[in-house]
């Protein structure tokens, strides 16, 4: 922003005023991003804190204050090194969480226990202290999961099912494709996560059929018909009668732990939706789209094949549906529906989705 004279930068980080906001769901929408921004960084302060402190206390003859002045060229470099290493390292947390999220409406909390779990499995013993950093800051901030009564990392990871591994699976892993060791090209892959997603949902649909049951399992319902973009039912083709859920990615997952051995896993993303009219009784009314299903972090090794962990949120959740209702209806301190459909023209999303004309664009 300084660069192009224009403005100062998007976010302070040393704003006293901004430095305090909490979550709020009323809060605008940059305020709303900052808070989550906001509390990354301030976890980032605290494990750099922590990192070099020995440094500071060799430089400081053990007081812990640093001289007023220039500090040592050397010092300088070792304590740039340090936070540099640091920033790496939350960045691929924070980029790693994004596979354990859910498929929809993800929240903050959900994103810390994304965050959570990621790194109980990229590292076990956490020496550093960076997810207890993680999980002061978020708390801090406000952020705490819905379903969570106390901040631990045994109570923020994610479960691991009732049924590890299900029938389905091993038919699925088995038809599916990888390719681990390939060299594709994006229209390659983008083919192969096609038909992959195909012939997992060949699989999930068949079982579904013999065992409805399995739908729930998956956070999915067992009687959804499938509808056009418009929210129409569209008849089924045959006299059996099949619930719709698609398939949307199915892609593998090769990382690396701190002892350097590999971790293989197949993540694959289940989702399904149907139109709900906002007052409960009428489409005719307005209607949106309520979305469910679940990710799937899988162990797809030959003999252990299971799932590590299913990741859901129900497409039946009577209280995420009354809030998403509520939100579709206009509640008042939506910060996200102001975005989009707000009637302030100087937010460019709500000017794209509101239909604005102005005198420039006739």
């Amino acid at each position: 922003g300084e660069g192009t004279s224009r403005s100062g930068p998007l976010r302070n980080y040393v704003d006293d005023a901004e430095r305090k906001l909490r979550y709020d769901p009323a809060l605008e929408v940059h305020d709303l991003g900052s808070v989550l921004v906001y509390a990354v960084y301030e976890a980032f302060l605290r494990i750099v804190a922590r990192r070099t402190d020995s440094l500071i206390r060799i430089a400081t003859a053990g007081s812990g204050v640093l001289p007023r002045g220039n500090l040592h060229p050397d010092l300088v470099k070792r304590l740039t090194a340090e936070t540099c290493k640091v920033a790496r390292q939350i960045l691929h947390m924070c980029i790693r969480a994004l596979d354990y999220c859910p498929p929809v409406d993800i929240t903050f909390g959900e994103y810390l226990r994304a965050v959570i779990t990621s790194d109980m499995d990229a590292i076990a013993d956490d020496d550093r202290a960076y997810r207890i950093a993680f999980m002061e800051a978020f708390r801090r901030r406000g952020i705490v999961p819905r379903d969570v009564r106390t901040i631990s990392q045994e109570s923020l990871a994610w479960n691991t099912p009732r049924d590890r591994s299900p029938a389905w699976l091993t038919t699925a892993l088995d038809q599916i494709d990888l390719k681990t060791n390939h060299d594709l090209d994006r229209k390659a892959l983008y083919a192969l996560n096609k038909q992959n997603c195909r012939k997992l949902w060949e699989v999930l649909n068949q079982t579904f059929l013999d065992d409805p049951e399995c739908c729930a399992q998956l956070g999915l319902l067992d009687d959804v018909g499938k509808f056009d973009q418009q929210g129409n039912e569209i008849a089924a083709a045959g006299p059996v009668r099949r619930t719709n859920f698609d398939v949307h990615s199915v892609r593998a997952a090769r990382r690396v732990g701190a002892d350097g051995t590999f971790l293989n896993e197949v993540v694959i993303v289940i989702t399904q939706r149907r139109p709900v009219p906002i007052d409960g009784k009428d489409k005719r009314n307005g209607w949106f789209w309520f979305r469910g299903g679940a990710t799937l972090i899988v162990d797809p090794r030959k003999g252990r094949e299971a799932i590590r962990y299913c990741i859901v949120k129900h497409c039946g959740s009577a209280g995420r549906l009354e809030r998403q209702r509520r939100h579709a209806g206009g509640a008042s301190g939506s910060a996200l529906r102001a975005m989009y459909f707000g009637h302030d023209v100087r937010e460019p999303f709500a000017l794209l989705h509101g239909g604005y004309r102005g005198q420039d664009n006739e």
